[in-house]
Formats: C-alpha cells, structure tokens, sequence
C-alpha cells in the first residue's frame, strides 16, 4: 500500500514538472517572438522603411503600403501574400524597382522581418459614398429625422 501510493505521487510529481516547464517553455517562446518582432520592426525601419515606411522616399513608381500584406486578396493579383512570397522578394528583389537583399539580410533578419510585417493591419476600408438622386454622401453623412 505504501509503495503504490509513493509510486502515484512519484509519478504525479513527474506529470506536474513536465506540466511547469511546459508553461515556462510557452512564456519564453512568447518572449522571444516578441523581441524578434522588436528586431523585424527596427531591420523594416533601417532597410525597408525609406520605400514602404512612412518616411516614403520621392520615388517615380510608389512602392506599396504593407499594411496588411497577409490579409486576403491584398495583392494587386487578388491574393494573399505568404510567407515564402514574401522571403523571396526580399532575397531577389524587384527588377528595376527594388533591390535584392541577399548577401545583407541573414535568414534570421528575413525571418524577423516578415513576423513584424504580420503585425501590420491593414486600414480599416473607408465606407463607400451611396448615390441618393445622383449625389454621393457617405454613410457618416446621412441625416435622418
């Protein structure tokens, strides 16, 4: 009798250690998302910023916005951007337009990058104008009595 209930407790002492490390395990992947998050957002200010960041340099062809590059249908194609489309472009580049980062961004950088880009939402969409006797007014400028 003693020996089984040393044995249950024994074995509820394991489960129980495996249970708070797994808990801890949860908090530091956490925290660690969060600082390569930290990273990605001052590499996207340092090395993307000047063309996709608020500071937009003067260019000929705007570059655009990646505020919600995840969302769906937020490409000019009318999908979604991943993950692997995203990586790409930043290794090749864009003929022309943008340069390649391969060679000066490491994968982690990449990486980084692209979890900080997953935290940029798109702008709420503006409410379309309704046409009420052939003049537009927006659903914020309705009256009603």
């Amino acid at each position: 009798m003693f020996r089984s209930t040393c044995r249950t407790q024994s074995v509820c002492l394991l489960v129980l250690a495996f249970l708070l490390l797994g808990v801890s395990g949860c908090s530091y992947s956490e925290r660690r998302r969060a600082e390569a998050i930290a990273r990605g957002q001052q590499l996207f200010e340092m090395h993307c910023g000047g063309c996709h960041g608020q500071r937009r340099l003067d260019l000929e062809k705007v570059p655009p916005d990646l505020h919600g590059v995840f969302d769906s249908r937020s490409l000019p194609s009318g999908r979604s951007a991943t993950d692997d489309m995203v990586r790409s472009t930043i290794l090749t580049g864009r003929s022309g337009i943008m340069p390649s980062f391969e060679g000066s961004l490491s994968d982690e950088n990449i990486q980084d990058i692209i979890l900080y880009l997953h935290t940029l939402k798109a702008p709420p969409k503006a409410a379309s104008p309704v046409a009420v006797r052939g003049i537009a007014i927006l659903p914020t400028e309705a009256v009603t009595h």
